[in-house]
């Protein structure tokens, strides 16, 4: 289930196209071919944006990609075809995965990310310094993560989640916050069973 980060050095010269300003996102057009080599042929882009993530001047990117699963139909999040990867641009324009979550991104229960079409989740995905917020969304809610980088921790965390769910003409929503309702939670080791858990322990509120 891994991606494939083929001949990632090898893409230092050619990292042009992902270079574009910081806080632009690439989607009205496609991801560049270099983003694109990363991922296997079988592989289905589904969310490429690029943003100042590390306040220090340059792009860096998010990409959301569902890899193909053969012969089942019945799927777990350990088998999530789902993931969501960071990437950062290094010293002489090398390309390099920073981070990635194989859970954050549910193409487990959730059938619209499950079955949606190349490029057409980015609406779902939000960057800014800091800062990168997805939106898993359902028939009718959704449960958006927070995940915030920690300079001192070199890491990303989730910093927040919440959800929404309609029942009837009511909104139920929920959240919880790191530190105060879970413990510190990398990117990689995002739990969401674990997650619903917690949110389900929470004071909740409607409208």
């Amino acid at each position: 289930m891994a991606l494939p980060f083929k001949s990632i050095l090898a893409f230092g010269a050619s990292l042009t196209a992902f270079g574009c300003a910081a806080g632009q996102s690439a989607s009205q057009t496609q991801a560049p071919d270099d983003v694109r080599a990363l991922l296997a042929p079988t592989d289905v882009l589904l969310a490429y944006k690029t943003a100042d993530l590390y306040g220090d001047g340059t792009a860096a990117a998010v990409i959301v990609v569902r890899h193909r699963v053969d012969g089942a139909s019945d799927y777990d999040f350990e088998n999530n075809p789902c993931e969501l990867v960071v990437l950062r641009r290094r010293e002489q324009g090398k390309l390099v995965e920073a981070a990635r979550s194989k859970k954050a991104v549910d193409c487990t229960y959730n059938d619209i990310a499950r079955n949606a079409p190349a490029m057409s989740l980015e609406d779902n995905l939000s960057l800014a310094t800091a800062r990168i917020t997805y939106a898993n969304q359902k028939a009718k809610g959704d449960s958006t993560l927070y995940f915030a980088w920690s300079k001192d921790k070199n890491s990303w965390y989730l910093q927040r989640a919440t959800t929404s769910n309609a029942d009837g003409n009511t909104v139920v929503k929920e959240s919880a916050s790191y530190p105060k309702d879970f413990s510190w939670t990398t990117m990689a080791t995002l739990d969401p069973e674990a997650l619903a858990e917690v949110l389900d322990r929470q004071e909740k509120t409607s409208k």
